[in-house]
């Protein structure tokens, strides 16, 4: 296998995980509201803290980096990797949104209902699934 294709692999691994990241984190913050006891909101916090800095942060810099390192890679750039790109930053945009909420939800575990939480799903599919289109109909 080609370097090209190492870091290719690497970058949809990390892609992956950072998504599903993104996807899991809404439930657990949904989760904060319904904590009743001191444990209960303690092991909450465990776990969301746990996936947003073991698991989904750390893969979030990795696609960063292995896409940054692909762009010179690439024989075809176009307007799909500008487009890709706005995509991508828009993932940034609602992780850096998911820590902010992680930090304010430690103070306030009751600001929002589960259902309003729950809602933060809907950004991380819109943008995982239009980047999954603009790079399948990217040229070859």
């Amino acid at each position: 296998m080609t370097a090209y294709a190492w870091v290719k692999l690497l970058h949809i691994c990390a892609i992956a995980i950072w998504s599903a990241g993104l996807l899991y984190l809404p439930g657990l913050f949904a989760e904060h509201p319904k904590a009743r006891t001191e444990g209960d909101f303690r092991r909450v916090r465990q776990k969301t803290r746990f996936v947003f800095v073991t698991i989904a942060s750390p893969a979030a810099v990795i696609a960063v980096v292995t896409g940054t390192v692909m762009i010179p890679m690439v024989a075809n750039l176009g307007g799909w990797l500008v487009l890709k790109l706005i995509g991508v930053a828009g993932l940034v945009m609602l992780h850096a949104y998911h820590g902010r909420l992680m930090a304010r939800l430690l103070e306030a575990p009751a600001m929002r209902s589960p259902a309003a939480h729950l809602l933060l799903i809907l950004p991380a599919i819109l943008l995982v699934v239009a980047i999954i289109f603009i790079v399948s109909l990217k040229p070859l």
